[in-house]
């Protein structure tokens, strides 16, 4: 702390100055006014030797860890939003620690341990997968917005985007065995009724102008089918859209899912689904008696 005046002027006004670092470069700043010379004269007949004892005092307060202040906050005067790290909030998401222990009682762990056996992954897929649950339930937003937010759960994670990607590569890859793998451990966390089985179809739009063209298959010569496709919306949307089946028990627990091209039938759709489960499930003694089907 030093004394701060402007020696060029008649009647300087004294400032109690303290030096910082911002960053490679220092600055100093006013942190306390003394008075002005004038002023000071109704108290004493040497301003400059009063303000000197001034900063001799505060130097004494700062080594004694005595320094006081005041602060003058407005609190009807609304702050601005900032990218700044002093501006965000410091609270760390401690309340999906109870869908971590359904996620572990899941045994999912055990599920990417063997997907990713023969693969040379430098990431833990089953890391990304966690948060990434955790994130669809507690804050449900698209994949980049739930990793700019990763920095709030209390376990801080730290892989990169390009890895849940790549973990969606995985479970795409692994879709049917993962299916079947949450329904069998669910079992040990709710008992699973599917003496009745439920199928339902919503749809999805697409703000695009075109649907998607049919192209052949190079290796097999199949022709595949676009996925957005025009077709009947309860919205009477014009627009085209992707098809969605679910399968659920009897207590609404979802079993299984299948995503079909917009023009596709929906009494059509559930015949594949329903012979997937059944090899899934069936010999698994998972399935009591013959699924009954009610398309809404």
């Amino acid at each position: 702390m030093k004394l701060y005046y402007d020696k060029r002027t008649k009647n300087p006004i004294y400032y109690a100055q303290q030096g910082f670092r911002n960053g490679k470069k220092t600055t100093t700043r006013n942190v306390k006014t003394i008075g002005k010379h004038s002023e000071l004269l109704k108290i004493t007949d040497d301003p400059l030797t009063y303000a000197k004892e001034q900063i001799k005092e505060l130097n004494h307060e700062l080594k004694s860890n005595k320094v006081s202040m005041e602060v003058k906050i407005d609190f009807d005067k609304k702050l601005k939003v900032t990218n700044d790290i002093v501006s965000s909030s410091n609270r760390l998401n401690i309340g999906y620690f109870f869908l971590q222990k359904i996620y572990h009682d899941l045994k999912i762990g055990s599920f990417f341990k063997k997907a990713t056996s023969d693969l040379k992954t430098t990431f833990d897929p089953q890391q990304v997968n966690r948060f990434m649950t955790y994130a669809r339930i507690l804050e449900p937003d698209s994949k980049l917005g739930t990793y700019d937010h990763l920095h709030r759960y209390y376990e801080r994670p730290t892989f990169e985007y390009v890895h849940m990607l790549r973990t969606m590569d995985i479970l795409e890859k692994n879709y049917d065995e993962y299916i079947s793998h949450l329904f069998k451990h669910s079992n040990s966390i709710v008992q699973r009724d599917t003496s009745v089985c439920y199928f339902d179809c919503t749809n999805y739009y697409f703000e695009i102008e075109c649907e998607d063209e049919d192209y052949i298959d190079e290796v097999t010569g199949e022709i595949l089918k676009g996925l957005r496709k025009y077709g009947p919306s309860k919205e009477h949307r014009s627009t085209p859209i992707v098809e969605m089946g679910l399968f659920m028990d009897s207590r609404g627990i979802p079993i299984s899912m299948c995503i079909n091209s917009g023009s596709d039938n929906e009494q059509t759709c559930v015949l594949p689904i329903e012979k997937k489960c059944l090899r899934c499930y069936t010999g698994k003694n998972l399935f009591t008696v013959l699924m009954q089907v009610w398309v809404h």
